[in-house]
């Protein structure tokens, strides 16, 4: 019996689910995240806590992100109790479509997992063109104008995401995508999708303390911030009094857990 061999080791369990349009690429993607072949291929587009690749898999373009390491704690937990990141990454991605925001469409997420522990999973969507919208912001620092155009349709993509009752749990600005698709009209995309919340509405309160997490110079951050009251019809000075007094608690607070974490 396989239990009585001291030397058996239990085959990792592979689970693959797919966007129905993309079944015809079930088998190129079980070999893609394939330890070695995902190590040792691909066009490396993050590497850090977690790693995202593009493949080009059948004419298709894909990016492949693989959750870096799990917690003793969170492999039992993503095992029983919670969805697996990319399980959520999946399913929240094609939520975002369907209440009209946009999100490189989901293809697939993949989990394996070894005795019910879950030891990698992987969520895989089409590769997007789009770059960060801080490179845009960047480019069109020379010109007052077009920024200020920028950061209008910035605050109004944002206005939708907070409309729609989503909370996302990282809106860093690098988690925003943006292209030009003519000269002054600029399209948006919101990407990190495993840490959200749907709700019917969001206070006012809600939306400033999501507005907090734009890990963007302040600059940038007041003028997003008066675009965004132009929108709601706020009194300007007072939501960017509000906004960079929640920044303040927010960042205070970070700074405070990292120098926790570095005694414990």
């Amino acid at each position: 019996m396989p239990g009585s061999d001291p030397h058996h080791i239990q085959k990792a369990m592979i689970r693959i689910v797919l966007n129905p349009k993309y079944e015809h690429l079930r088998e190129a993607i079980a070999q893609l995240i394939h330890p070695f072949r995902f190590a040792r291929s691909g066009e490396v587009l993050h590497d850090g806590r977690n790693t995202i690749k593009r493949f080009d898999v059948d004419g298709t373009s894909l990016a492949v992100k693989r959750y870096g390491h799990i917690s003793p704690l969170n492999k039992i937990i993503y095992g029983t109790l919670r969805r697996s990141k990319a399980e959520r990454a999946y399913l929240y991605a094609a939520r975002l479509c369907n209440l009209g925001i946009d999100t490189p469409e989901e293809v697939a997420f993949v989990e394996e997992r070894r005795y019910g522990i879950l030891r990698a999973s992987y969520f895989i969507s089409l590769y997007s063109d789009y770059c960060p919208v801080m490179e845009l912001i960047e480019e069109k620092a020379s010109d007052a104008d077009a920024q200020m155009c920028l950061f209008d349709q910035l605050a109004n993509f944002i206005y939708h995401i907070h409309w729609a009752g989503i909370l996302h749990r990282d809106l860093n600005i690098g988690n925003i995508l943006c292209a030009e698709r003519e000269t002054g009209k600029f399209s948006f995309q919101l990407i990190d999708t495993n840490r959200m919340e749907f709700r019917k509405n969001l206070s006012m309160q809600m939306r400033m303390y999501n507005l907090r997490r734009l890990s963007c110079p302040l600059t940038i951050y007041l003028s997003i911030l008066e675009s965004y009251a132009l929108i709601i019809r706020a009194e300007r000075d007072s939501l960017q009094l509000k906004g960079v007094w929640y920044r303040l608690l927010f960042e205070n607070r970070k700074r405070f857990k990292s120098r926790l974490r570095t005694l414990l």
